[in-house]
């Protein structure tokens, strides 16, 4: 659009080349870029406040899951808790593991007996 006939052009872009635009719009780009990054940087501490808040969103919602660790009491019941969950992965772990070398054993163990069978009866016919 021709600049006569955009008079609401406040900004005078209408009298800008191509290339004049697109060198505003990188600087532009690396402005914000560097805007943003010095934004990141800031706010990568908490204040006191912000982590007193965090704090008590995280143990609201761990509450309304049944994990209550707002005393002392409440945190020992919570660790002795999991301590346990923890023991019974463990224990199942462990069944796991020897059920699984049973049966694995147990297969060796038939495969041999098989094998063997086999061997002692080509033996008793006279290897035929």
């Amino acid at each position: 659009m021709p600049a006569e006939l955009n008079d609401t052009d406040s900004l005078g872009r209408a009298r800008l080349t191509n290339t004049k635009r697109i060198e505003m719009l990188e600087r532009d780009r690396a402005q914000q870029s560097r805007v943003l990054t010095e934004l990141v940087n800031a706010s990568k501490s908490f204040t006191p406040e912000q982590i007193a808040q965090l704090r008590m969103v995280i143990r609201e919602e761990w509450a309304d899951a049944g994990l209550r660790l707002d005393g002392a009491a409440h945190q020992d019941e919570a660790r002795e808790d999991f301590r346990f969950l923890r023991g019974l992965r463990r224990m199942r772990d462990n069944m796991s593991t020897k059920v699984g070398n049973a049966v694995i054993t147990a297969v060796i163990v038939i495969c041999f007996a098989v094998i063997g069978s086999g061997f002692w009866q080509w033996i008793n016919s006279g290897g035929k």
